[in-house]
């Protein structure tokens, strides 16, 4: 999906994301933790020096154990301009991963517009799991598991309208018996039981891709290495040309425009105090 953004708003928006951003780092460097931007964020470090030009967010990624750490410490750390939101800290967050959203602001993506939730402006923390083996069985069928889990509490949680929308149908009707609270603790627990710390490989099970394509060889993703984005040195992956060729392809080159995608936010406020 993709909705043109003002230019002069689209500036301001991604000054406030770096703004975040740069407070995520400040909390990593106090806990001694490292972080990896990803996805398109990487991809426009690389190739544009910043933002993709039409790219609306940031995305990092975190080893899982550092991840945990991060939810678990960070919210006694951030400044009190940033809520942390996870399923731990927020009953009503319908995502497997973290979000640092800043206060006050408003970022009102279609799907959620009418929705009682959280909605400021935010960076992603994706968790990554180091794993053994990523043409295990267990592990194919743990993935369809947490992907189709995900679509039942986006069901339950009103963002999915209806059943139809998920890709399994069949398992989202079963699925759809349990209850919220224990759909995310079940998906937590599989996501968490795919961590091995003498693991070859580190996979993104959450993100907006398939597990298989977002598997990559851990001894060319870490340690990680610098990358310059928006006029600031920020870490990333030690190969990141390993990375984005898995990921992209041919990533230097620009899609065409009917593939270029963003959240396609109905509503952008900075400051819900000053507005009108």
């Amino acid at each position: 999906m993709y909705k043109k953004i003002d230019d002069a708003v689209m500036k301001k928006l991604h000054a406030v994301q770096v703004e975040i951003l740069n407070e995520i780092v400040r909390v990593c460097d106090v806990l001694n933790i490292d972080y990896y931007l990803i996805g398109g964020t990487l991809l426009g470090a690389v190739r544009h020096k910043g933002f993709i030009p039409w790219d609306d967010d940031v995305d990092l990624g975190m080893l899982r154990d550092d991840y945990d750490l991060f939810i678990a410490k960070a919210p006694s750390i951030l400044s009190d301009k940033y809520d942390l939101q996870c399923y731990e800290t927020d009953e009503k967050c319908y995502f497997p991963f973290v979000k640092i959203r800043k206060k006050n602001t408003i970022f009102n993506e279609e799907e959620i517009k009418d929705l009682d939730v959280n909605k400021g402006i935010f960076v992603d923390i994706f968790p990554m799991e180091v794993i053994d083996n990523p043409n295990s069985k267990k592990l194919r069928i743990d993935a369809m598991f947490i992907k189709n889990i995900w679509e039942v509490v986006l069901l339950k949680t009103g963002v999915y309208q209806s059943v139809k929308e998920t890709r399994h149908h069949i398992l989202s009707r079963f699925l759809n018996i349990f209850s919220l609270k224990w759909l995310k603790k079940w998906q937590m627990k599989l996501l968490k039981s795919q961590n091995k710390s003498d693991g070859k490989y580190i996979s993104i099970l959450v993100g907006a891709y398939n597990y298989r394509k977002d598997t990559y060889e851990k001894d060319k993703l870490i340690p990680p290495s610098f990358v310059w984005f928006e006029n600031q040195k920020y870490k990333s992956f030690a190969d990141y040309n390993y990375y984005l060729e898995h990921l992209y392809g041919d990533y230097m080159k620009l899609p065409p425009k009917e593939k270029r995608v963003n959240h396609a936010p109905d509503e952008i406020v900075f400051d819900v105090n000053k507005q009108e």
